[in-house]
């Protein structure tokens, strides 16, 4: 089989195009140039992209796709963020850049059977459902399913996740015997792998001049202080609002119209439940009627047990069978069922009966 592997210079990526090679198939190494300082791909990264290619005796093609990364990532998360939302922009970059821009620009220069990367999922394809279905890696701390909800069913016909049934300390041992030196010990690359080393450098940087301040202030709209400006701000934030208090205040919500933060205590900012839309069910057919599931509210968060009640053509409320606190507009929720199994996802639109609504 030939098969194209997305090379991000990292160890996950390298070993995937290893194993793959000495299965026997023929391999392609193929990275995006996406941002000029990207974490995953420019500088060091291509470099050692090469670098693994060169040593595993295999191709290796950059793709240069910064205008379709501008165009699908950066301006709808920076226009997320000054709406005041929180949006995660992976599984953004998931679906439309890597499998298909990278695919496309792949296919159009030549012909690959599958397209594999270095996550830590499973992929298994269901002959009763007839359905492609995502699996949560076995690793739980390496999980990265979070970031493939979007996904459908014709491009998850296109992948390979060889990564899946393995923990990091065994990729990086694996590494080691090949011989994959310069990324053996190479850190993970971490969330928004575009912004450089700091997300308030980024506004600061590239978007200073469109950056307002503003009032903070309590659920009961009195004015407590002044922020640096809507962007630097998510839901559930306690560090960084530069007011006192005999308590310790977080962000209870971001109001963009008045440019507002709403601060409170931390029983706060709990929510019974959350109400999430364009939602892809990616392991079942959309359901009709509501279901059991664990539920992710954002990425490394504990799964908790909801009910979820679909309604209208994509959206669902999701009810938490225990409080759940911080939840934030634009991020990702995710669904599994018993079996780790992931149904599917959709954006958080906003928390139902939050703590905060209640006071006075």
């Amino acid at each position: 089989m030939r098969i194209a592997v997305g090379m991000s210079g990292g160890v996950d990526s390298s070993v995937a195009a290893a194993l793959l090679k000495a299965q026997g198939h023929e391999v392609i190494g193929v990275t995006m140039l996406i941002w000029e300082g990207s974490k995953c791909c420019s500088g060091d990264a291509l470099e050692h992209a090469a670098w693994v290619a060169e040593h595993l005796g295999i191709e290796h093609k950059v793709y240069n796709l910064i205008n379709e990364f501008t165009d699908e990532v950066v301006n709808p998360f920076v226009d997320s963020y000054f709406s005041g939302r929180t949006p995660n922009p992976c599984p953004t970059c998931n679906v439309k850049m890597k499998f298909h821009h990278l695919w496309n620009a792949v296919q159009n220069e030549m012909e690959v059977d599958k397209m594999a990367t270095g996550h830590y999922v499973r992929l298994n394809y269901n002959e009763t459902a007839q359905r492609y279905q995502l699996y949560r890696g076995l690793d739980d701390n390496k999980d990265q399913t979070y970031m493939f909800y979007r996904l459908s069913q014709a491009q998850l016909a296109q992948l390979h996740f060889p990564m899946g049934s393995y923990s990091k300390p065994e990729v990086r041992r694996m590494a080691a015997e090949m011989g994959l030196d310069p990324v053996i010990n190479k850190p993970d690359s971490q969330d928004l792998c575009f912004v450089g080393d700091s997300l308030n450098d980024f506004w600061r940087n590239h978007y200073q001049k469109s950056i307002q301040k503003g009032e903070i202030v309590d659920v009961d709209g009195n004015v407590l202080g002044e922020h640096e400006g809507i962007v630097h701000y998510t839901v559930g934030q306690r560090k960084g609002l530069g007011i006192t208090s005999p308590e310790p205040l977080f962000v209870l919500r971001i109001d963009a119209d008045k440019n507002q933060l709403i601060v409170g205590t931390r029983d706060q900012t709990y929510a019974t439940g959350l109400v999430a839309s364009g939602l892809n069910w990616s392991g079942i057919e959309a359901p009709r009627e509501p279901i059991e599931a664990w539920v992710r509210i954002r990425y490394r968060a504990e799964l908790a047990k909801a009910r979820i009640e679909p309604f209208g053509s994509d959206s669902a409320r999701i009810w938490f069978e225990a409080p759940q606190g911080s939840v934030s507009p634009g991020q990702i929720t995710v669904f599994y069922d018993e079996n780790d199994m992931l149904l599917g996802g959709g954006v958080i639109e906003h928390a139902m009966e939050p703590a905060f609504a209640q006071a006075g």
